[in-house]
């Protein structure tokens, strides 16, 4: 039975593989990231600024009713300690507008957060558009598996994080000292895949942790049966990730992570 620790990958060698990726990316243009004080937007602006420079990177805020007022607080210090220029957008109105015209379930959590998402992707396309800039996209590679993003919505032109698992992500930022309370932000239980999109009810009760262990093994090629985990969890992920195969088809391009670390321990992986 092999062990799976996500804290033991190299992260020197990912963060420079990361940007690398980047730079290739970007030549000599400027980049917009839709920065929401989460781990994954937050990463992602990190890894920009150590890439290409402060004066390269633009954070996009977006202020509506759902977000908090911490968050927009927690957004708006790290872009200070980045050093960043910041555009702040209050979407209330084209939202309202939205939903009045064409009247989702209001009830329905996910639905009203696509919207959500959308409005945002929209909104940073067009300033991208406007200005000449790249823009990066901010899904992680749980969610780019799972399909737990609305489709072509967030990915950017390219997206840097793509190709990290959740707890990958939470390593790497670790390493690069993104604060703790960023950092802490994230739940362990997978159906909370998506902070912003409400619960995936199928994982409910699967851990973070079991989730992207199976992930991982899937992206390596590797038998998700060496893994000690249950079969009907296995099944589940294995079905979802089925289900929106169809998504992969518009996502944007990623640094492909965990089917390029070392062999033949890959660097996490012990007997």
């Amino acid at each position: 039975m092999l062990k799976l620790n996500f804290n033991s990958f190299d992260y020197s060698k990912i963060n420079q593989k990361i940007q690398q990726f980047i730079k290739k990316y970007c030549q000599d243009q400027k980049v917009i990231v839709g920065l929401s004080g989460g781990i994954d937007s937050a990463l992602t602006c990190k890894l920009a600024v150590d890439a290409l420079g402060a004066n390269r990177v633009k954070a996009l805020i977006i202020k509506n009713i759902r977000y908090t007022d911490e968050g927009l607080m927690i957004a708006r210090q790290f872009a200070k300690d980045l050093k960043i220029e910041v555009i702040e957008i209050n979407t209330d109105d084209s939202r309202k507008t939205i939903i009045d015209e064409t009247k989702p379930d209001l009830a329905n959590f996910r639905k009203i957060s696509s919207i959500d998402a959308r409005i945002t992707d929209l909104i940073i396309r067009t300033i991208a558009c406007r200005d000449n800039l790249i823009y990066l996209g901010t899904i992680n590679g749980t969610e780019r598996l799972t399909g737990w993003y609305p489709k072509g919505a967030l990915v950017g032109d390219f997206c840097p994080i793509g190709g990290l698992l959740k707890h990958q992500i939470i390593e790497l930022a670790k390493f690069l000292k993104l604060p703790n309370q960023i950092i802490h932000s994230v739940s362990d239980d997978a159906s909370k895949i998506c902070s912003g999109c409400g619960s995936l009810s199928e994982f409910k009760g699967i851990s973070y942790q079991t989730l992207d262990k199976v992930l991982y093994y899937l992206e390596i090629g590797q038998s998700v049966k060496r893994l000690k985990v249950n079969e009907k969890i296995i099944k589940t992920i294995l079905n979802r990730i089925k289900s929106v195969d169809h998504k992969k088809q518009v996502f944007s391009p990623y640094p492909k992570i965990n089917m390029h670390l070392s062999s033949p321990t890959r660097s996490g992986i012990q007997d």
